[in-house]
């Protein structure tokens, strides 16, 4: 029988799950105030949209090269650098008028926030026992959709109408206080003597996770072109009053709470995250191409469903499977490895989707959000006797 947590090691999960949650108000911040800073700055909404697009492609690179940096320096020193650049360019960002430097300043974002996920993983990898990792990582997912909430709320309060500015300012005055929290804390792996960076133990780990990888790939473009477009669906097909399409932010993030609670319960339980994540990839990829033959107010419960199942199964392939998979000593690489293929492709569903919905409708989408879901089971089923 797996022994509970210490106290410390219960403040050491703690700190992470809220260092990381409070990471998003530099992050996320952003996508509240596209449509004034668009107005202001007197630009179409596709030009001000290019903002995040920058930012996700860098994101997504730098997850890998700040996850191999993150097995050799301590991950306390990265996070907390991460956290101080996050906050200058936030503070520098609310004062800009140009698109230009407002671009290159956010792709920097982009490197600073990839600073914090996979160094963090590192640290309950060596910080707690493999009879705990498995738990403990299924709580980690909570941290981003509790920081997107809190962000979005936030933000949507302070920073109504042209007050764009304010989206940047405050947060980069509130990150410097999270840094304060952070560096009191001294969150760390134990010491260790680097080897140092070894091309052919990185190519030799890549193909050890492979098939994990490319399933995060698979998920990831689904996880996040449902995040950018299914607002647009209802609009489109007119599901719900217009006035009412903003509350499905919100709903979104109810729903990632609840798929993610049954992950973790269906882990603690069963103690299988592999099996687990198979049959929620499975039930939200069937509800994705039943959505291809429904509509009208079934339609709303099946993409519900499916969006529950879709964030449970995801938030176990980006934390608990890498801790699971990881070498000893490369937990925070094989994060990075893992999360940089589901935020790459994830980065491709904004503008790939948006042309399919064009030519094909969006059944074609829905099509093939599903197919892309099953294909992902079949590869992580393959893996299932591994995680032991």
């Amino acid at each position: 029988m797996r022994t509970a947590l210490t106290k410390q090691q219960n403040i050491m999960v703690a700190t992470l799950l809220v260092t990381y949650a409070l990471y998003y108000l530099g992050r996320v911040n952003i996508s509240v105030v596209l449509p004034s800073l668009a107005l202001d700055l007197g630009v179409s909404r596709a030009e001000v949209g290019a903002l995040g697009t920058v930012f996700f492609w860098v994101y997504g690179i730098f997850h890998f090269i700040s996850g191999e940096i993150g097995s050799h320096v301590s991950p306390f020193r990265l996070v907390s650098l991460g956290l101080l650049a996050t906050a200058i360019i936030n503070l520098v960002f609310a004062f800009q008028s140009s698109l230009i430097v407002m671009l290159l300043l956010w792709g920097l974002n982009g490197v600073a926030q990839s600073g914090g996920w996979s160094p963090m993983f590192r640290i309950l990898a060596e910080r707690l026992d493999r009879g705990h990792i498995k738990a403990v990582s299924t709580v980690m997912p909570f941290s981003y959709v509790i920081g997107t909430a809190i962000t979005w709320t936030l933000i949507g309060a302070v920073a109504a109408g042209e007050n764009w500015r304010v989206a940047f300012w405050l947060p980069g005055l509130m990150l410097l206080v999270v840094l304060a929290f952070w560096r009191l804390t001294g969150t760390d792996a134990p010491k260790t003597v680097s080897s140092g960076i070894r091309p052919s133990t990185m190519i030799a780990e890549a193909r050890g996770i492979a098939s994990i990888m490319l399933a995060a790939a698979m998920s990831g473009y689904v996880f996040n072109g449902a995040l950018i477009w299914l607002p647009t669906y209802i609009l489109d097909t007119e599901l719900i009053a217009p006035g009412m399409v903003g509350a499905v932010a919100a709903l979104t993030q109810a729903l990632a709470i609840l798929g993610l609670l049954l992950a973790r319960f269906w882990v603690v339980r069963g103690n299988q995250v592999f099996v687990t994540a198979v049959l929620m990839f499975v039930a939200a990829g069937c509800a994705l191409l039943l959505m291809t033959v429904t509509s009208g107010t079934v339609a709303i419960v099946v993409v519900a469903f499916a969006l529950m199942m879709l964030n449970g199964a995801f938030g176990l392939t980006v934390s608990s499977m890498p801790l699971l998979l990881a070498p000893a000593g490369r937990a925070s690489s094989t994060t990075g490895s893992v999360n940089m293929m589901s935020t790459f492709f994830g980065g491709m569903a904004g503008f790939s989707i948006g042309g399919l919905v064009d030519v094909s409708g969006w059944s074609a989408v829905f099509a093939l959000w599903g197919a892309l879901l099953l294909l992902a089971s079949i590869l992580i089923w393959r893996r299932r006797g591994e995680e032991d």
